[in-house]
């Protein structure tokens, strides 16, 4: 017969509710006792009521007397037997039953509504998991803290009559129970609304959070809201413009910055041609050392100038990158405005490269003029020399197309 009797804790009390006679409650205590109809073997449901855990109390063979605490599965009388439960205050029990509103959690269809007072009570629990998140410590109660003189304790506790509708609940949990986005701003936004809300008070109970909350929701509302005003979308744009604006700057200000060195690269070259003569070693040596100097010179210059450009580069990634992890419909309007940047940054690399390139040559250049000029035309003679080796070679691949050409013509 056991084969047939509920196998859960909850379930077993219940059964028993229903089938016992004269079941009464023991005093101010969580047992229940009832008699045992003698169309049930007494042996089998002690034993069935001792394999399940804490669910059993004193039973007598001689009065078919069984004893069970149903609040030890989840079975209550009243609202007031449910809340009596210190851990049904912070959370709400996977399945439980009401039996004063013949009411069990979960509902069996999505019609049935639980009664006002279980729905409120279910309303509290799920604000303090909202508030439960957003907490600093949870250690039996949860304590927000700003600062040693600011900082509130909330315990979890409440009654039947602290029960009460929280229109703002659905819109409340909806914006700060997620923490995708703006997680420790709105942890900050809650517990400065709670400690500002209470004080001077530093311990308060959930029965005291449930009478303000409406209060509590509007204000936070309100902070969230002059927070995310910062961050929207157009404000974000703006805020690009004028850092893609300031990049601009500088990165035009890289060039303007050595345009009077760059200005002097033709004149070293003029100079250089100019002054060197035949003869005038000495003096020739010492026009090569000063356009060494001078293009190391510009050299570094133009290095450090790419160097910034690279920093600022990397400043644009960082941007850049920070906007993608926004939301795609978000971030679709504002990642075209680095395009422009980009194009600007590769423009001045190259450009530095350029003047890099620039710089090696006017060195080569000027080094071969001297060697030419001192070590009577040595550089021009190889140059020559290349030349002509070059027209002789020009000239011998001509003539073995001109012979491969004419042999096919004879070839019958």
């Amino acid at each position: 017969m056991s084969t047939h009797l509920p196998s859960s804790p909850h379930d077993f009390a219940l059964w028993l509710f229903a089938n016992l006679q004269d079941v009464t409650r023991v005093g101010d205590s969580s047992l229940w006792e009832g008699r045992l109809p003698d169309c049930w073997r007494f042996d089998v449901i002690e034993e069935h009521l001792e394999s399940l855990p804490r669910l059993g109390g004193v039973c007598r063979s001689d009065t078919r007397t069984i004893g069970f605490h149903p609040s030890h599965a989840n079975v209550y009388e009243s609202v007031e037997d449910l809340l009596a439960v210190a851990v049904n205050r912070s959370r709400i029990p996977d399945n439980f039953t009401v039996r004063e509103s013949a009411f069990t959690h979960p509902v069996g269809t999505a019609k049935e509504q639980a009664p006002i007072e279980i729905a409120h009570y279910m309303e509290a629990v799920r604000l303090h998991s909202v508030l439960e998140k957003h907490a600093d410590v949870r250690n039996g109660g949860l304590l927000f803290v700003s600062s040693h003189e600011a900082q509130l304790t909330i315990l979890p506790e409440f009654g039947k009559d602290d029960l009460r509708p929280l229109p703002s609940f659905l819109r409340f949990a909806s914006e700060f129970s997620s923490e995708e986005s703006h997680a420790d701003q709105k942890r900050s936004i809650i517990r400065t609304t709670l400690i500002e809300q209470f004080r001077p008070h530093r311990t308060v109970t959930m029965a005291e959070v449930l009478e303000k909350f409406e209060a509590i929701a509007t204000d936070a509302r309100h902070s969230l809201a002059m927070y995310m005003a910062e961050f929207s979308v157009a404000k974000v744009k703006e805020e690009v413009e004028r850092q893609n604006l300031d990049d601009t700057i500088n990165l035009n200000k890289n060039l303007s910055d050595i345009q009077n060195q760059l200005l002097a690269l033709p004149a070293a070259v003029l100079l250089a041609g100019a002054t060197i003569k035949a003869g005038e070693e000495f003096r020739n040596y010492a026009v090569f050392f000063g356009v060494i100097m001078f293009s190391l010179f510009v050299w570094i210059l133009a290095s450090n100038q790419r160097h910034s450009v690279e920093a600022i580069e990397a400043q644009i990634e960082r941007r850049k990158n920070r906007i993608k992890k926004m939301p795609s419909d978000s971030n679709a309007s504002i990642l075209p405005l680095f395009d422009s940047l980009e194009k600007r940054v590769l423009r001045q690399k190259r450009i530095l490269r350029f003047i890099k390139f620039v710089v090696c040559f006017v060195f080569i250049a000027t080094g071969w003029a001297v060697m030419d000029v001192n070590h009577n035309g040595i550089i021009s003679r190889h140059l020559d020399s290349l030349k002509v080796l070059s027209m002789d070679k020009i000239e011998s691949i001509y003539e073995s197309w001109d012979q491969s050409a004419a042999g096919k013509r004879e070839t019958p």
